[in-house]
C-alpha cells in the first residue's frame, strides 16, 4: 500500500489541492506561525465552497469578499486585506488558467 491517495494523482485535483495550499499560505488566523506542527487541515472545510465559486467563475473582488467574510464573520477576526487580495487573485489567475479560460471571456 503506497499511503498517496489515488485522488491526489488524478488531474482534476489540482484545483483543489490550490485551493487547499492558498488557505494554507493565507493562513487569517496565524495558526501556521504560532505553531510550525499545527495540524495542516485548518482551513480545509473552506476548500469545496471556493472551488465550487471559482469554478463558477467569480471575479477577484467577490473572492475578496467571501475570504473576508470568513475571517470576519466565522473566525471573528480582523481581515489582513493585503494578504487576502494577493491569495484571492492567485487563485482566480490559476484557476483560468487550469481551465483555460481567456480573460474576459
Amino acid at each position: 500500500m503506497s499511503g498517496e491517495s489515488e485522488y491526489l494523482r488524478r488531474p482534476d485535483a489540482a484545483g483543489h489541492l490550490k485551493v487547499l495550499e492558498c488557505l494554507r499560505k493565507w493562513d487569517p488566523i496565524g495558526v501556521f506561525d504560532f505553531d510550525a506542527n499545527w495540524p495542516q487541515d485548518e482551513y480545509d472545510g473552506y476548500s469545496a465552497t471556493i472551488v465550487r465559486l471559482l469554478d463558477a467563475g467569480i471575479s477577484t473582488e467577490d473572492l475578496i469578499k467571501h475570504l473576508r467574510e470568513i475571517v470576519e464573520q466565522n473566525m471573528g477576526s480582523t481581515c489582513n486585506v493585503e494578504k487576502t487580495s494577493s491569495i484571492a487573485r492567485e487563485l482566480v489567475e490559476f484557476w483560468k488558467k487550469w481551465k483555460n479560460v481567456e480573460p474576459g471571456g
